[in-house]
């Protein structure tokens, strides 16, 4: 029989929060990429953000190319490689066989890879799906790609404008979901975990404005966003 308390002791809350600062922190990081990579052309970050873009910024070479084989038996797919060398810089090649949302994706999962790297001499990684990753690195190149395609206040502004627009009340989750892979040029399937970190951290944020104000809600400023929450 479960004991009284057994998930309270975990200190699950606490714990939420600490690894929901860290996604906050890359997700402004990942922002403040894509607006320097945009600003560079004088342009404003918009939806589907230009991948391509931010590898360019990073100086990092971008390779088309079949990487699997024909008939081959594995359940999982291989959808990049990156790899960094002194000689040949940064590269990533990704699978010329995916989808274009997937090749986008697999670009994006490779600067998170790069990213998290960035220090090392040489390295190299590969990104594959859909079984389980045996490295939490790919999780964490994850949270990058996200956070690179799908901008927090760009985000927040497609949000917005969506519920303006949706005479459905309430809410289609599904519809919505599809509607934001096909902005965003992101596969559902990545979608789906990316759309709970940006959850957590657009709540992180919206909690530290509050704070910031103690906690009164008279002291705070309208604020045009306030429909995006529940």
């Amino acid at each position: 029989m479960m004991e009284m308390g057994q998930f309270e002791s975990l200190g699950i809350n606490e714990r939420v929060e600490e690894i929901t600062e860290v996604y906050y922190e890359t997700a402004i990081r990942a922002e403040e990429l894509v607006n320097e990579s945009y600003k560079k052309l004088g342009r404003k970050a918009a939806l589907p953000v230009d991948i391509d873009l931010i590898a360019d910024k990073l100086d990092i070479d971008i390779v088309i190319e079949k990487l699997n084989l024909v008939g081959g038996n594995g359940f999982s797919r291989k959808l990049g490689v990156t790899t960094a060398t002194k000689d040949r810089g940064v590269q990533i090649v990704v699978d010329s066989d995916v989808s274009y949302k997937t090749r986008r994706y697999a670009i994006a999962n490779g600067i998170g890879r790069y990213l998290l790297n960035q220090s090392k001499d040489m390295f190299k990684n590969t990104f594959e799906i859909p079984l389980i990753p045996q490295s939490l690195e790919e999780i964490a190149a994850d949270a990058i790609a996200v956070f690179l395609l799908m901008p927090m206040e760009v985000f927040k502004d497609e949000f917005l404008q969506y519920l303006k627009e949706c005479p459905k009340h309430p809410l289609d989750v599904d519809e919505w979901l599809e509607y934001l892979s096909n902005k965003c040029q992101i596969p559902l399937f990545n979608l789906a975990i990316g759309y709970q970190q940006m959850k957590q951290v657009l709540c992180y944020q919206r909690r530290e404005e509050f704070s910031s104000y103690d906690y009164d809600v008279t002291k705070m400023p309208d604020d045009k966003y306030e429909s995006i929450y529940a």
